[in-house]
């Protein structure tokens, strides 16, 4: 069951970068040269649809999975394993879920209450995307820092004690 919890977290893991490095180098780069304030309703309505069940799935299973994971491997004698998707773990909960929570989204429902007009969507706009994405840079750099100790987590986990040898799948 373990390895079952090694490949969801891995899989959350990864998702997650993708999402936050999608957004780094793609979407708001994007916003910002279709104009401040079709970039403010833009953002707005992204706000808006990303509060659904399949990214809550992958933003919060990046935390619990890993923890799972955790728990299989030291229970199953692999503690070097365990450390590793532990840290996982608490790199998702420092670096993207507590950014996320104490960055991105007060930003995120400021931006909510702004009713821009053409005059001044372009300071709205600055005040905004500048911190914004800044802080999403940091949440790229920690998903992917979270895969990576997971991915080495799920590696010494296969191999300890011989296991790698036992185990070549989901088992």
């Amino acid at each position: 069951m373990r390895h079952l919890f090694f490949v969801l977290a891995l899989l959350c893991t990864a998702l997650s970068a993708g999402i936050f490095y999608a957004f780094s180098t793609i979407v708001m780069p994007g916003l910002d040269l279709g104009g401040a304030l079709s970039a403010i309703h833009t953002m707005q309505g992204i706000n808006t649809v990303v509060r659904n069940a399949l990214f809550a799935a992958v933003f919060f299973g990046a935390l619990v999975l890993p923890l799972l994971a955790a728990l299989g491997a030291r229970s199953a004698g692999h503690r070097g394993a365990a450390r590793l998707a532990f840290l996982a773990a608490l790199i998702q909960a420092i670096a993207v879920i507590g950014v996320t929570l104490q960055v991105n989204v007060p930003l995120n429902e400021t931006l909510a209450t702004v009713a821009a007009s053409e005059a001044t969507a372009g300071g709205t706009w600055r005040e905004f995307s500048g911190p914004w994405t800044a802080w999403n840079h940091a949440r790229t750099i920690g998903a992917i820092l979270a895969f990576l100790s997971l991915q080495a987590a799920w590696a010494l986990d296969l191999t300890s004690t011989g296991s790698g040898r036992r185990h070549s799948g989901l088992r």
